[in-house]
């Protein structure tokens, strides 16, 4: 492929308008907008530095309806559905042009000032207002214009790459003509969010008329506001549910504050919440789950730890960094050992009262045993089995969030998890272990989410007094019910049969067994590669995508979902988490940096600051660190 010359603006294809894409752009606007310096930033903004709006054409092409909000954060969802992290992690953009959620909350929502956990529609307008903000930050630089469209294909072309788009409703902001169905380009970042479906979906099932079972199925939860309405989920129903996660609590908010039930405090003063229903509900909504056990309730952002926890995990992180520095040190097993470790430390910082048998190896230490048993079989050891099990876990992980009952190891295990998750996010990047030890690393990983990203304390208490009044009954949960193409198997004793069904499982991330006909494409191409028994694609770490061959495939960049496993942790809010939109912001404004300078006929055509060495070598050694 050969690049084009260095005349016109640089053209750059954005497929995706969720937050990711959000904030790649917003660090190429910070990138432009600040002053030239050493590593080859452009000049400030504005016609007075010779770029009079021509430096850049950019094309973003996604079916949402609100660029920045994605589909998570659809703009008309119910106020119902909550943020699941707490929204300070919305800081202000690389820029500075906009404000933090916080600041732009207290100014435009009062009301949500305090709030941690706002519903995801009032996010979703701060995205969208933060989205306008980055175009307007753009503009002296050059055109943007999103089409409400899907990209099913990308080719190389003559000059860069064609852009295979698939016919969909008008563009968000008027084209002067209509884009072609191939738009050439000279850059494409791939910054998708959730698949629209993948292989394992009962709806996957269902289209290729292996769906057997003799019941009506509701293919996803979102939106709501369609999949969950009553002339499919009627009142009095029995809902079964496929999967016990936060999609999950989507839906049995939905089907129980959304029509209109009350959560009150219980006025006999247990502290509990009371499930005040309405004839507008189901009779009854039965998850279903792998592990037999709903995710556990997460502590209110801010929850002080004892001093010593603090140092556990100060520890744990210096110990990470220092063996990710080390070659070859830092496989997945031993960042498990380490996590073990620190959860153990909590354990004991905390007084906890465990009661394990601690055997007589080294590793003995009754916390230590503790843990790592956790760990092992996904519950705390003296979790009682059988019927009532799942809702005690439930009971327990709210007590312990309250503070009114002692921690156990799931909780230590669960604050080691996210306190260290942003070192353990970078000790594991780009890990070439094999698929035998990164598919155990996957088990715990699984185990471990659930015990550190589950339901604020709030909705905790919610889906707690759901269970409390038969509108959520757990079950099918206890007795390892599943959902399959073919029906539902295991009923236990005595169940009586559900009316519908709703699939709460959401497509995976990555690239691998999602039906979305790009990944396909990708994958079917050998433009991107994706390790044994991962699912996302390997890119360096300015998001360039890597060939099958292990050369870079420039002019090709991904962000997010489509590489997880190669990059972990990117359902987050968190622009921090990741270093690559920083870096691919500095290597496109290089780029841009050299082509006006090329055709200023003052730098030689080998002059970039990035060079044109081994994979990501110049760009490591031209960057100042993380993007800010």
């Amino acid at each position: 492929m050969a690049e084009r010359a260095p005349t016109g603006p640089l053209r750059l294809a954005v497929i995706g308008a969720g937050p990711k894409a959000l904030f790649a752009l917003e660090e190429l606007a910070a990138l432009l907008v600040r002053p030239a310096d050493a590593s080859g930033r452009l000049p400030a903004t504005g016609p007075a530095t010779g770029f009079p709006g021509s430096l850049l054409e950019i094309t973003v092409l996604d079916p949402g309806e609100h660029p920045g909000a994605g589909a998570a954060y659809h703009l008309a969802q119910p106020p119902q559905l909550r943020l699941n992290v707490g929204s300070a992690i919305l800081d202000a953009p690389a820029s500075g042009a906009f404000a933090s959620f916080p600041d732009w909350a207290a100014r435009e929502h009062p009301e949500l000032a305090e709030e941690p956990y706002p519903p995801r529609a009032v996010v979703g307008r701060y995205l969208a207002q933060r989205w306008q903000r980055m175009q307007d930050s753009l503009a002296p630089f050059g055109t943007l214009q999103v089409l409400r469209e899907r990209a099913v294909a990308i080719h190389r072309g003559a000059e860069g790459w064609l852009v295979v788009r698939e016919d969909g409703p008008a563009p968000l902001v008027p084209a002067p003509s209509d884009p072609p169905t191939e738009i050439p380009v000279d850059e494409v970042l791939v910054a998708t969010g959730h698949a629209a479906g993948h292989e394992s979906s009962l709806a996957s099932a269902w289209a290729a008329g292996r769906w057997s079972a003799e019941l009506p199925l509701r293919p996803s939860v979102l939106p709501v506001e369609t999949m969950l309405a009553a002339a499919h989920v009627p009142a009095g129903s029995r809902v079964a549910v496929r999967g016990g996660a936060l999609t999950f609590i989507d839906a049995a908010l939905t089907l129980t504050s959304g029509r209109g039930a009350r959560f009150l405090p219980d006025p006999a003063g247990s502290g509990r919440l009371l499930h005040e229903r309405t004839p507008e509900e189901p009779s009854a909504i039965l998850p279903t789950t792998r592990h037999g056990l709903l995710l556990e309730a997460k502590p209110d952002p801010g929850t002080a730890l004892p001093v010593a926890a603090e140092a556990a995990l100060e520890e744990g992180g210096r110990r990470l960094a220092h063996e990710a520095s080390l070659p070859g040190s830092l496989t997945p097993d031993r960042v498990l050992e380490i996590v073990l470790d620190v959860a153990a430390r909590l354990l004991d910082d905390v007084d906890s009262d465990v009661d394990v048998d601690p055997g007589t190896g080294s590793d003995s230490a009754p916390a230590r045993v503790a843990v790592r048993r956790t760990l092992g079989e996904g519950s705390d050891p003296e979790l009682p089995s059988g019927p009532g099990r799942a809702a005690e876990a439930l009971r327990r992980s709210v007590a312990v969030a309250e503070g009114s009952r002692q921690p156990g190891p799931s909780w230590a295990l669960g604050r080691a998890w996210v306190l260290m998750y942003p070192q353990i996010t970078a000790a594991l990047r780009d890990c070439t272990v094999d698929e035998t030890a990164w598919s155990r690393f996957r088990e715990a990983e699984l185990v471990l989410d659930r015990f550190a990203f589950g339901p604020p304390l709030d909705t905790a208490r919610e889906l707690l007094a759901m269970v409390d009044s038969g509108a959520v009954d757990l079950s099918w949960v206890d007795a390892g019910t599943t959902i399959t193409a073919q029906g539902i198997q295991g009923l236990p004793a005595g169940s009586a049969p559900a009316d519908v069904v709703v699939d709460a499982v959401q497509p995976p991330p990555g690239l691998v067994g999602v039906s979305d006909p790009l990944a396909r494409h990708l994958l079917e191409t050998g433009l991107v590669s994706v390790r044994p028994g991962r699912r996302g694609a390997v890119i360096d770490p300015d998001a360039t995508a890597i060939a099958p061959d292990g050369s870079r495939v420039e002019g090709l960049a991904l962000l997010g979902r489509p590489t997880e496993d190669h990059v972990i942790g990117h359902d987050t809010l968190n622009r921090h988490l990741h270093a690559e939109p920083g870096l691919w912001a500095r290597r496109l404004g290089a780029r841009l940096a050299a082509s006006q300078t090329r055709e200023a006929g003052t730098l030689s055509s080998d002059a970039s600051p990035l060079g044109r060495g081994s994979r990501g070598t110049a760009l490591l050694e031209n960057t100042d660190g993380a993007p800010s």
